[in-house]
């Protein structure tokens, strides 16, 4: 038999094997698992809180896209809130900035503190222009007493200047991260609602 027709036979069957695997076999629930769950981003019911002497109301979110990294966040009812582009984050757009809650993988050989010193702050310095890093602090963010550090930065973002905290929780298999943008004249104004949000935080499963 020609080895060219041997060869395409065997790639042919190594093909058919993978995706059995992925379809049906051991690999199924690994790629099943990475999709977005849509009752994730159906708000469960909505509470208000005083923030800044006014009352505000916020939805509460139970994000339930990666099991072992379910947690719920409270966010102002009038923000904009869509699914992000991994399992696990929400796309958040409201008046004078932007956001994001997800999930970040930290390798098992590194902490959550080295892990955002040695590769998230680089990568940020990389990526946002004129990054300057105003303040960064372990903190204790929620009710949960998880570990949690909080990276405070401004930077330019398409000529207009902004500044944003960054909040890391770890967590039981992913740290969760909160990420809120203002633009530098709106930032002091929404500090406040950005810290009931970041409080707001809680893993589900712990």
């Amino acid at each position: 038999m020609n080895k060219k027709i041997v060869l395409i036979f065997v790639l042919t069957l190594i093909a058919i094997a993978v995706l059995y695997l992925y379809s049906f076999g051991p690999l199924s629930g690994r790629r099943i698992a990475h999709k977005l769950n849509p009752a994730s981003l159906k708000p469960a019911q909505t509470q208000q809180f005083t923030v800044n002497n006014k009352p505000q109301i916020f939805n509460i979110y139970h994000n339930k896209d990666l099991k072992e990294n379910y947690y719920t966040v409270k966010l102002p009812q009038d923000w904009q809130v869509q699914s992000g582009n991994a399992a696990g984050s929400f796309a958040l757009r409201y008046p004078g900035g932007y956001g994001a809650a997800e999930l970040m993988d930290v390798p098992d050989n590194t902490t959550l503190e080295l892990y955002i010193l040695s590769q998230e702050e680089p990568r940020l310095k990389k990526t946002l222009a004129g990054y300057r890093r105003v303040d960064y602090a372990k903190i204790t963010a929620n009710v949960n007493n998880a570990e949690s550090f909080q990276l405070v930065y401004a930077g330019t973002i398409s000529g207009k200047a902004y500044q944003t905290v960054r909040t890391y929780i770890a967590g039981p298999d992913h740290a969760g991260v909160i990420t809120l943008s203002a633009r530098q004249k709106d930032y002091s104004r929404l500090k406040a609602l950005f810290a009931s949000i970041i409080g707001s935080f809680q893993w589900e499963n712990r």
